[in-house]
């Protein structure tokens, strides 16, 4: 008997090795920083299924001299390799389907261990929406799932230290990372989305799409999440009290990143003009351009605007006005789908960013005539389209 447990303890100890030891080689969620070895474990294909989870430990192995924020549109938009950041160390920490709260979270955090030179921030209207009958609850309690040392307040989080050791052992030992493991070794040439070691995700997932449906038919899908999420619902930009938890959890980065002296740059998305037209078809239009509005005074009331900059993508300009084709295998120069631009796109963003160009920058001074083209474009597409 005694043979026996000696026999299966030592068989048990090796499995466990073995596990863990394939489990921290491939590291399918990207939180051990492993090196890359091509064709093994560079594509990280399972981490947009873990997200949150890999980018509340990937940015703690870099340095990064340049941090991107926002959620997926930066994710897939903004490569931290382009060449117009000059060999700059740049990390890409934007977050598919992360509020600005979230976003705001996890950038506190990595500013306890990093201090970059400058953050390029991206916002969405969709972000500052809450429901006209909701109440904002203020200050936000901290999540008991969240790996996050800091709460957005900047204050210990009480669950951080179990929730630290949970996900740690879970993404060694347990089966779901095993399986993911697996499934990396299994799809490293495999054309499907996957997080690099910078944060960046390749929209690999879209090609196969474009050539057997068409770039329409990920237009008509994102059409049909924005009626689901739009149609029929009352929306505003702060409840009875005038509370917002995005432009409340905004103040907190704008004023954090001043008391630091780190640049801040940030940038309305480009989204495309079909998505626009959602927003108008769904009487939320005004509400957009209010938020426009809204955002500029707050802006401007935290003394951002005379010292950081503020770019206005969206609208209607030669990008976002950019013709859907029609047909299996063709691609758009500048968009996947309505609200998701391509990396070629976000070289556009990127260079306007580092420049001294003002072609799309938003003030105190041009909000007004800005919003006025902005509403004579939407109401000449939709007279045109009747």
């Amino acid at each position: 008997m005694s043979t026996y447990l000696k026999q299966f303890s030592t068989v048990t100890a090796v499995l466990l090795i073995v596990i863990a030891s394939l489990n921290w080689a491939i590291d399918p969620f990207a939180i051990w920083h492993n090196r890359c070895l091509e064709g093994l474990n560079c594509h990280k294909t399972e981490a947009g299924d873990k997200i949150y989870l890999t980018k509340a430990y990937q940015w703690r192995h870099v340095n990064p001299d340049i941090v991107i924020l926002g959620n997926s549109r930066p994710e897939l938009g903004l490569n931290p390799s382009s060449p117009l950041f000059k060999g700059k160390t740049v990390y890409n920490l934007g977050i598919r389907g992360a509020g600005v709260g979230t976003q705001t979270k996890h950038l506190l955090n990595l500013l306890e261990t990093s201090t970059p030179e400058r953050v390029i921030l991206s916002i969405d209207f969709l972000d500052f929406l809450q429901r006209s009958t909701s109440t904002v609850n203020w200050p936000p309690k901290p999540y008991p799932s969240s790996n996050m040392p800091l709460t957005l307040l900047q204050q210990p989080n009480p669950y951080y230290f179990n929730n630290n050791i949970k996900a740690r052992l879970a993404t060694l030992y347990s089966l779901d990372t095993t399986l993911a493991s697996i499934k990396t070794l299994a799809r490293q040439y495999q054309q499907t989305n996957y997080t690099t070691l910078d944060g960046f995700n390749q929209a690999q997932g879209f090609i196969p799409i474009v050539h057997n449906e068409g770039t329409q038919a990920l237009f008509d899908q994102k059409r049909q999440e924005l009626l689901k999420r739009l149609d029929g619902r009352s929306y505003s930009l702060a409840d009875k009290q005038g509370q917002s938890s995005s432009f409340n959890a905004l103040k907190i980065l704008v004023d954090t990143l001043k008391s630091k002296d780190i640049k801040l740059d940030i940038f309305i998305s480009p989204y495309h003009q079909r998505y626009l037209e959602i927003v108008n078809q769904t009487g939320h239009f005004e509400l957009y351009l209010a938020w426009k509005r809204k955002l500029v005074n707050q802006l401007s009331t935290l003394d951002f605007l005379p010292h950081g900059t503020l770019l206005d993508f969206s609208g209607f300009n030669r990008y976002t006005l950019e013709p859907v084709p029609q047909g299996r295998g063709k691609f758009m120069q500048w968009y996947w789908e309505p609200s998701h631009y391509r990396e070629e796109l976000g070289e556009v963003i990127i260079e306007h960013i580092l420049s001294t160009n003002i072609e799309f920058k938003l003030t105190k001074e041009n909000i007004e005539p800005r919003l006025s083209k902005e509403k004579s474009a939407i109401s000449s597409l939709h007279a045109s389209s009747e």
